[in-house]
């Protein structure tokens, strides 16, 4: 085949990050000008590149667009001890307040192990920020993050493990749950240890927690999901208050 018949690598990288981003629901009826700024001017990273998306305290300079996987948002205690606060999903936006001020990161943001994203840098934003449909979409998510972080506190301050656990498993079984004959089955984190970060728990209790419901035959575990034999139940462990 003549060499002239082959596309330009970078063009098929653009080619396929405007197909990713014309399916993203944020940008659903986005100007096509506006998909394509974006494919020609994002960056693609993944889990397997970079584990440290961004640290807290660092200059609000970029954004991402999760395609695949995800990014938590977590903090980091003098001990060293990590909290896990919130998770950016696929379709969703990270950093998004770089886009309504210039200002320092709140948290730190850690990929998830299977993630894909597109970044955009700040010299890149003008046409993003000049469309109102987007950015309203944007203050829109970032109302529900913040509405998200304010029940992860109170999850925090005032349930027991047993309680945040299962307030976790149903907020999971509401989003992405399989139903199924023998009931609801959910991805599980890559590693306990992030769903211990996710519940601000040592991993030690939480596996003991998990190994204990399913004795009870609350749950089933496997490698990579959890089974919810028993959401009612579930429903009324979720109310338990702190002691």
């Amino acid at each position: 085949m003549p060499l002239s018949t082959h596309r330009p690598v970078c063009s098929l990288i653009s080619s396929r990050a405007h197909t990713d981003l014309a399916a993203l629901p944020l940008l659903r009826d986005a100007p096509e000008a506006l998909i394509t700024h974006l494919a020609r001017h994002t960056t693609p990273v993944d889990g397997k590149q970079r584990k440290l998306l961004f640290l807290r305290g660092d200059p609000e300079n970029f954004i991402g667009l999760v395609l695949r996987g995800g990014v938590y948002h977590s903090l980091q205690e003098p001990d060293g001890h990590e909290v896990i606060m919130d998770r950016t999903q696929p379709g969703e936006m990270v950093g998004e307040s770089a886009l309504l001020q210039s200002g320092r990161r709140s948290s730190n943001a850690l990929l998830g192990s299977n993630s894909q994203l597109l970044l955009l840098h700040q010299q890149h934003f003008a046409p993003l920020q000049d469309c109102a449909q987007l950015m309203n979409r944007v203050q829109q998510q970032l109302c529900a993050r913040l509405q998200r972080i304010s029940s992860f506190v109170e999850t925090v301050c005032l349930y027991r493990l047993e309680a945040r656990l299962a307030r976790h498993l149903l907020a999971e079984m509401e989003q992405s749950g399989r139903p199924g004959p023998d009931g609801v089955t959910l991805p599980m984190p890559a590693n306990q240890g992030t769903l211990a970060a996710m519940l601000n728990a040592s991993r030690p209790r939480l596996n003991a927690q998990l190994k204990q419901w399913q004795r009870d035959g609350l749950i089933q575990l496997s490698r990579q999901t959890l089974r919810i034999l028993d959401p009612d139940k579930l429903s009324r462990i979720a109310r338990q208050l702190q002691p």
